[in-house]
């Protein structure tokens, strides 16, 4: 039965959680919140593959006029990112109203002009909820005791700057709690109205704010790491639909290659022309036309592991497997401890997976149309000689179409030599300049005058859309129009879209450094140094002080300035384009020294945090990356970090890294170390067998064979003195050390370890059992290999006769 992708199944997994409060009076509850009880929920969410971000503008900031008066138009504009989620926090302050609110400010939010006389709070209150209906259905409000507000009041009258609370600011408080308590029928709880301290509220908002997490995110739509790939790809094709001029000849091409059975079309143009955004914009369009095709669009380079050409393979074969549930490994049980060798099972080994991907898109074409998209073959990683395209079948099903896209180089010349049709994605001309540039900047509320127009649409670099984009964001943020001309100029002398970024990074140092000297080059050089991208509280924590993260007031403003040169995967911030990379690169990652600084803070960062998903995807990888070899042995060679790298998805990895390391440590004597230091703190013996087998199977998939076999021995010895010799995991054990010999030729020596382990399933059992029928498979292949068919052929029947009476006759 085939598996639809629908929008909701790739919906981002990201809660942004907008805290609005007075400022001088709820220090204590700023502090609950963020020291204790959003690391619970931050912690709750990633359980569920959901990146949890607060954003507090006060928290962390001395100064209220800072916090208050200077931020409004970032308050807003954080609201706005972080709908639907909203907690309001309420004493008996009314908070700090501003002298003036800029015309600028109002030309963009017109709704602000009925409200020049209200406090910054009420201001977030109504732009968050009180205008907005949608957002009572995710906000939460909380009301402080009277009496705790009193004791309070009477603490911070001892300080010398105190200020009591005007009469009219006491009546606006209350009118303001009064619009919140009209609506509080609609909000997901009532509102709490009475909470004495900040331990309470604390415990008020994890219990509210897990309910509506939970109920939008509930545990069995936890995402697989397939779906989790698959939402980082459509993140980054989401990020290139913006502000896309379709060119109906491109799309109608498009459309007539996928309704035909031609060999695959190849989408060609310079860097920063639009293929990208070509395949996202053609790709959404046609999933809503035809929601029943099977379309698989990977971008590569849009996502960390997106270049290595297995992975892309094995992605692909994965989106098959989970679209028509054909060959699953769990459906036939697989009397080997090692991924992928269960019957039908997808291959772990590189090149088997480059033999069997053709066989994949077989029987996807058999099951129905399938249209696969690979774009930027350029960016493949060049090892295997992955460039020359000998993964990529000649051949392709009349049922399955292929788009390709790339740049000059390696790939497209294989691809010439295919003789494969193309199409050239062009740059803009003068006339398409003139009517993307008035429609873009409309959106923003902005136009520029037909001189300043003349001086964009006039010169040649322009041309290319990424540039221009890049150029409008910018122009966009430029407030006086006297200097506009001269800011215009200033940028049109970069001629590339790296040299513009370069002077897009020089006007942030500008702007956003009075406060924090060195903070572009930091963030942005975290972001740069990150494997997957860093989140917002990882990238805080790194840009602050130990335990004291840099303010979010402080990050938000430039943030919101780069938003349109950053993505965010799964709520791991990156950029949205290799020429960002490229200019921060060239501009202050400047030498191996510098690069290794940032890999190794990155690094420090993840060492003092819980062993999670995240940890095992960032520290080691930082370690090689700072070439900081004795530390990148230490981390993997820890037992918990050892088997969350020694699985499926992450073992060639884990070879990756010893690939490094080979010609400095003894893997075998490493591995075995490792193994003494968790006897002396572990005593349960089904445990270190486990171990012992695992580490076998690592040593086994390097070919350290000598290595291997006594810790097989070993972990059989345990399993038969704990569990018995006729106990299921004993023929596990059997089977490996059975495959083991097979790897060696020695066939002699596996023969009777398989027999066995057969005749324990036979006995434990049933003869009619998969594992049976898995193990038979094993003994026949073990026949095969040495070119005894005759005696192959009987076992490989009777395994067939086991699945067809028990799994049934169409099963894969």
């Amino acid at each position: 039965m085939s598996k639809k992708q629908t929008p909701e199944s790739i919906k981002p997994r990201v809660v942004r959680v907008f805290v609005s409060s007075t400022f001088r009076d709820m220090h204590n509850e700023r502090e609950e919140l963020v020291k204790f009880t959003f690391p619970k929920l931050k912690e709750k969410c990633r359980e569920r593959g959901v990146e949890f971000v607060d954003v507090d503008l006060r928290w962390g900031v001395t100064d209220e006029q800072k916090a208050e008066g200077k931020v409004l138009p970032i308050c807003l504009a954080e609201i706005e990112r972080c709908r639907p989620y909203f907690i309001g926090l309420l004493g008996e302050r009314y908070g700090w109203l501003p002298e003036d609110i800029p015309q600028e400010l109002i030309e963009q939010q017109d709704w602000l002009k009925d409200h020049k006389k209200k406090s910054v709070t009420e201001l977030e209150i109504i732009h968050g909820v009180l205008e907005n209906p949608e957002m009572e259905k995710f906000s939460f409000f909380y009301f402080r005791n009277p009496a705790t507000s009193a004791e309070v009041e009477e603490d911070l009258s001892k300080k010398p700057d105190y200020l009591p609370e005007p009469e009219t600011s006491l009546n606006k408080l209350k009118s303001l709690k009064g619009r919140i308590l009209e609506h509080e029928q609609n909000y997901p709880v009532p509102v709490r109205k009475d909470f004495h301290n900040a331990e309470t509220l604390g415990q008020q908002v994890l219990d509210d704010l897990w309910a509506a997490i939970d109920k939008r995110f509930p545990e069995r739509e936890t995402p697989s790491p397939l779906e989790r790939e698959r939402m980082d790809h459509e993140a980054f094709a989401e990020a290139r639909r913006k502000v896309y001029i379709g060119r109906d000849e491109y799309f109608n091409k498009l459309d007539e290659h996928v309704n035909s059975e031609d060999p695959p079309l190849v989408i060609l143009g310079e860097s920063g022309s639009g293929k990208s955004a070509l395949i996202a914009n053609w790709t959404e369009r046609y999933r809503q036309d035809n929601p029943d095709e099977f379309i698989i669009t990977h971008f590569i380079g849009g996502t960390p592991d997106s270049a290595d050409y297995v992975r892309m393979l094995r992605r692909i074969m994965e989106e098959i497997q989970e679209r028509y549930e054909t060959g699953r490994a769990e459906n036939i049980p697989s009397p080997l401890a090692g991924e992928g060798q269960g019957e039908g099972a997808i291959p772990t080994d590189p090149k088997k997976i480059v033999e069997a991907f053709p066989l994949w898109i077989a029987k996807a074409s058999a099951r129905g149309k399938l249209i696969l998209i690979l774009d930027a073959l350029n960016q493949l990683e060049d090892r295997d000689n992955a460039l020359e395209l000998g993964w990529l079948p000649v051949y392709f099903p009349p049922n399955v179409r292929v788009i390709l896209s790339t740049l000059p180089g390696k790939s497209l010349d294989a691809l010439n030599r295919r003789n494969l049709s193309s199409m050239n994605v062009g740059l803009f001309d003068l006339e398409e300049k003139k009517t993307l540039i008035p429609q873009y900047l409309q959106r923003f509320s902005r136009s520029l005058s037909p001189r300043h127009l003349n001086l964009i649409t006039d010169t040649e670099h322009t041309n290319n859309p990424l540039y221009l984009k890049t150029l409008l964001d910018e122009l966009r943020y430029h407030g006086d129009y006297f200097t506009l001309e001269e800011r215009i100029k200033h940028y049109l002398k970069a001629r590339t879209v790296d040299d513009l970024y370069e002077k897009i990074l020089a006007r942030y140092e500008d702007d956003y450094e009075r406060d924090s000297a060195g903070l572009v080059r930091d963030a942005m050089s975290l972001i740069w140094a990150s494997r997957r991208g860093l989140s917002e509280t990882e990238l805080l924590g790194m840009l602050g002080l130990k335990d004291k993260p840099l303010p979010k007031a402080v990050w938000s403003p430039l943030y919101l300035a780069a938003e349109e040169s950053l993505i965010s995967r799964s709520g791991l911030l990156n950029f949205a384009h290799d020429f960002l990379r490229k200019a921060v690169e060239e501009k202050y990652v400047v030498n191996k020294e510098t690069s290794n600084d940032y890999h190794l803070k990155i690094a420090d960062y993840f060492e003092d945090e819980e062993l999670t998903d995240r940890k095992v995807d960032e520290l080691p990888w930082q370690f090689r990356e700072a070439e900081s070899w004795e530390k990148l042995k230490d981390c993997i060679t820890k037992t918990r970090m050892f088997l969350n790298l020694r699985t499926d998805k992450k073992q060639y990895e884990l070879m990756g890294y010893w690939l490094k390391l080979e010609n400095r440590f003894n893997i075998v004597e490493v591995h075995n170390e490792m193994i003494i230091t968790y006897e002396k703190s572990v005593t349960d013996e089904q445990e270190l067998s486990y171990l012992l087998n695992q580490t076998a199977l690592f040593l086994n998939l390097n070919a350290r064979y000598e290595g291997a076999e006594p810790l097989y021995r070993r972990a059989l010895e345990i399993r038969e003195k704990v569990l018995g010799r006729e106990h299921p995991s004993t023929a596990t054990s059997l089977n490996n050390l059975a495959e083991l010999f097979k790897s060696k030729g020695d066939y002699e020596g596996a023969e009777p370890l398989y027999r066995r382990a057969l005749e324990i399933y036979e006995r434990v059992l049933g003869m009619e059992h998969p594992s049976t029928a898995a193990s038979l498979n094993n003994l026949a292949e073990l026949f095969s290999s040495k070119g005894d068919y005759e005696g192959a052929e009987p076992l490989y029947r009777r395994a067939l006769e086991i699945y067809e009476r028990v799994l049934g006759m169409e099963h894969p």
